[in-house]
């Protein structure tokens, strides 16, 4: 018996396109953890983050017309979820700056406490190092996959992966070079 637990995302994906509502809650199902963990890492607030999981769910059900039978469903999906959140991110960087220009604009001018952990050095690198470690250490997906998702060359997908990692090596080498200091 086939069931939508049986069905690939892409098949479902294919039967939200028909209007298929238990299609779409099936995909939601199984992957809001991961959306959800990606907005939560790249937007510290978990209000925002909330805010822009649930914006991307829906821009992903208003856009499921424009996905194509062949390509991969996590990758598509992580798409219009790295670029909602990369706008939310935006935005909310705009609005600090016009409400307190002594707040620093962005994560990458985030000065580094004793008490930093893994979390804060990601939030601290540079937005395009940041999305690529998310969707390709955290993620799980390839370098390939990370390309497409965020429209650069899968070399480069690569190699912003490689500086992120040696940027948060670096990063938590200096930590825990102070804390024992």
């Amino acid at each position: 018996m086939i069931t939508l637990g049986n069905q690939s995302d892409e098949d479902l994906m294919l039967l939200v396109q028909k209007g298929d509502e238990l299609a779409y809650a099936e995909l939601f199902a199984r992957h809001k953890r991961g959306v959800y963990g990606y907005t939560r890492r790249f937007i510290r607030d978990e209000a925002q983050a909330q805010e822009v999981f649930q914006d991307a769910w829906l821009k992903v059900h208003r856009a499921s017309k424009t996905y194509r039978k062949g390509a991969r469903f996590k990758t598509w999906l992580y798409t219009i979820t790295a670029n909602t959140t990369r706008d939310a991110y935006r935005q909310s960087q705009r609005r600090i700056q016009t409400v307190d220009s002594a707040i620093e604009p962005t994560a990458r001018q985030t000065q580094f406490t004793s008490g930093m952990d893994l979390q804060a050095a990601i939030a601290a690198l540079p937005e395009n190092l940041r999305e690529a470690f998310l969707m390709g250490a955290i993620q799980g997906f390839d370098h390939k996959e990370v390309a497409t998702a965020l429209d650069i060359s899968p070399s480069n997908a690569r190699a912003r992966i490689s500086r992120a990692r040696a940027a948060l090596r670096k990063a938590l080498k200096a930590e825990t070079n102070e804390g024992g200091a």
